[in-house]
C-alpha cells in the first residue's frame, strides 16, 4: 500500500500562533513602556515565524484526511520482531525498548476522526531513514497501546 503524507498546520498550531500574535499585539497597544512593548514585539515575531515554518499535522495526499503522527525508536536487533508484529498484530510491539536505540524508527500516522492508523518501519542508513516495511493500515482501536 502506497500512502503519501505531507506536513500541514494542525488546529493546535493555528491556535497557538494566533494567540502569540494577538497577545503581543495587545501588550504593545495597552502598555506604553518600552520593556513591555519589546516583549509584545517578540511574541508577535515568534507567532509569525512559527506560523510560517512550523507544522505538526499530516495530510494524506490522496484522501485529504488529516492525521497526527507519533514516532518510536528502537535498537537494530528488534527489526525482525517489529516487522512480524506489524504484519500480524501491532499491539504486540514491545514498547519497553522504545528510546533505547536510534537504528529503527516506527512511524504511526493516526486519525481519531476516521478511526484509521497507518504504521511503517524505517531503518537508519547513514544520513537518513529509509523505509524497510510497507505501510500497514489498522483500525485505531487495534493499536491503542501505541497511542497512549
Amino acid at each position: 500500500m502506497e500512502k503519501n503524507f505531507i506536513r500541514v498546520r494542525s488546529i493546535n498550531d493555528i491556535v497557538i500562533f494566533t494567540s502569540l500574535i494577538a497577545g503581543g499585539f495587545i501588550l504593545t497597544v495597552i502598555f506604553d513602556t518600552l520593556e513591555i512593548d519589546l516583549v509584545g514585539y517578540v511574541l508577535m515575531a515568534i507567532g509569525v515565524l512559527g506560523f510560517c515554518f512550523l507544522k505538526s499535522g499530516y495530510k494524506d495526499i490522496e484522501t485529504q484526511e488529516k492525521y497526527l503522527a507519533k514516532e518510536f525508536s528502537f535498537p537494530g536487533n528488534m527489526k525482525t520482531s517489529i516487522l512480524s508484529a506489524l504484519a500480524l498484530s501491532p499491539e504486540a510491539i514491545d514498547l519497553t525498548q522504545d528510546g533505547k536505540g536510534e537504528v529503527l524508527m516506527l512511524k504511526v500516522y493516526y486519525s481519531k476522526a476516521s478511526g484509521k492508523a497507518y504504521l511503517q518501519l524505517f531503518e537508519f542508513i547513514p544520513h537518513q531513514y529509509e523505509p524497510c516495511s510497507e505501510m500497514y493500515e489498522y483500525e485505531i482501536d487495534k493499536i491503542a497501546n501505541l497511542l497512549n
